[in-house]
């Protein structure tokens, strides 16, 4: 077949270990290598065990492709807002390009900006390829001649470049942020922190009409100035938006929430990881205590024959007892002046039937 090309190399190793390789058009001088992906599962490079004994590798296609290519319109997308947020970007008088392997990293395509979105950059190229062949690209900021190039922006090569697996017909591209940059890095990432404090209510501990809680964290210098305020929904649950620019996403933010100015929670500090866009963190509970307390029953018989139930519980001014033969929702039922209160009692010495009795506690 004179369209297979094959060679034979000896090659040292132990049997077993592994080598990378890819096949190389010589152009008269110009090399061309198979792009990056040709690997099993999408891996960079083509790899081979090394055997104990002779081996011919079965026939592969150059750059994996099996069948004669066909041209597909590719739209490229990138949003050029936050570049503009941060002075890098200026419409009037830069330009934005992609530049891949599609045209062997050659002159690019410039991109114009969309109607929908002036801060969105578009342009199309047409790429010759088998479908489901790979390419590499990136997006370059011109600013009048200076070519900024992306950071590593994918998974694809050394350089983290991006890539693309082509299609048929007409392929648009997602809209990516040039850099990956979502942010404004100066102004920093909204994070919306959220506490539950109805525990602190019910014990006596908090006031929602006359309290304040806010969060502090290195993002204020640890000082309790982040103030938040009680939703609407449950006025027991605040939260407020704080924008942290102290650390890059990725990073681990500590904080605490502070109660009436000076009621700091105990224990460690809270941590999360800053994600690259705005964030709401989960509902959390004022120093970590989440429920009333136990209930403790017990029998008591004070005197012979006589059965007395003992319920007690730690008290707060919010938190009452409740009763309930079956434990379901539409069941339970308040035990009257038992709020404020920390033990209730019933006597069972001349009852003869007696049917399950289920408690709880509960707050505001």
């Amino acid at each position: 077949n004179a369209n297979v090309y094959e060679g034979t190399v000896d090659i040292a190793g132990s049997a077993g270990s592994q080598v990378q390789y890819k096949f190389v058009i010589n152009q008269a001088g110009n090399l061309v290598w198979e792009v990056n992906g040709v690997g099993p599962n999408g891996a960079q490079n083509r790899t081979l065990n090394v055997p104990a004994s002779a081996q011919t590798l079965p026939i592969v296609h150059f750059n994996n492709q099996a069948t004669p290519p066909g041209v597909t319109a590719v739209t490229f997308q990138v949003n050029m807002s936050v570049q503009q947020a941060i002075g890098r970007f200026d419409p009037g008088a830069h330009t934005v390009e992609a530049h891949g392997s599609f045209d062997s990293w050659g002159p690019g395509i410039t991109l114009a900006a969309s109607q929908a979105d002036p801060l969105v950059y578009q342009g199309t190229v047409n790429i010759t390829g088998s479908a489901g062949a790979l390419y590499e690209y990136k997006f370059v900021l011109n600013q009048a001649g200076t070519q900024i190039w992306e950071g590593s922006v994918g998974p694809g090569g050394p350089f983290g470049n991006r890539v693309l697996t082509l299609g048929t017909g007409t392929q648009i591209l997602p809209v990516v942020f040039f850099d990956n940059l979502t942010n404004n890095p100066g102004a920093g990432i909204p994070v919306t922190f959220r506490v539950n404090m109805a525990v602190q209510v019910a014990r006596g501990l908090f006031d929602v009409g006359a309290g304040s809680l806010a969060v502090a964290g290195p993002f204020n210098n640890w000082q309790p100035t982040s103030l938040l305020s009680n939703s609407l929904a449950d006025p027991y649950l605040y939260e407020g938006t704080v924008n942290i620019s102290t650390v890059s996403p990725g990073g681990s933010v500590p904080f605490k929430f502070v109660a009436n100015g000076g009621t700091w929670e105990s224990g460690v500090d809270r941590t999360f990881v800053l994600a690259d866009t705005a964030q709401t963190l989960p509902v959390e509970y004022f120093d970590r205590v989440n429920n009333l307390g136990p209930l403790v029953v017990s029998l008591d018989s004070p005197s012979e024959g006589a059965k007395v139930v003992n319920v007690t519980w730690s008290s707060g001014p919010r938190i009452r007892l409740q009763t309930a033969t079956r434990p379901n929702p539409a069941g339970w039922q308040d035990v009257p002046g038992s709020e404020g209160q920390g033990s209730y009692s019933v006597d069972l010495t001349f009852e003869t039937d007696v049917p399950p009795m289920f408690f709880r506690l509960i707050g505001p």
